[in-house]
């Protein structure tokens, strides 16, 4: 598995969030399915080396790309970490009009995670 640094996992994050938010909005799933499973990929490195997840999730949180901080709440919800934050920041962007189909994900990964009482990023 290769080694990033916390900048380049920005970096990786901040252009798949660019063309994820894009293809939404687009109804490009293939671009969507492709970054999202980039990502999942980055997400199993952050289940095996949890406080580099954690530093990287806690600067994901901050992005100005709302698809990024949804990932990244969720990406908290799925480890245990910072839930309390996690889950205002999801219900924050779901309550926002502005964020269309974002709000709604947002919605549906809290019902999910408050429903099942965890939330699995992939199978």
């Amino acid at each position: 598995m290769k080694k990033y640094t916390v900048d380049e996992i920005i970096t990786i994050f901040e252009k798949s969030g660019n063309l994820m938010y894009v293809a939404t909005l687009s109804g490009d799933y293939k671009t969507n399915n492709k970054e999202g499973k980039r990502l999942t990929e980055l997400f199993k490195i952050f289940e095996k080396e949890t406080e580099f997840g954690y530093h990287c999730i806690d600067k994901l949180i901050k992005s100005n790309n709302v698809v990024i901080v949804t990932k990244a709440a969720a990406y908290c919800l799925a480890l245990g970490y910072n839930v309390d934050y996690a889950v205002s920041v999801l219900q924050n962007i779901a309550n926002d009009s502005d964020n269309g189909i974002f709000g709604f994900n947002a919605e549906m990964t809290l019902k999910v995670w408050e429903k099942n009482g965890y939330l699995k990023i992939y199978q």
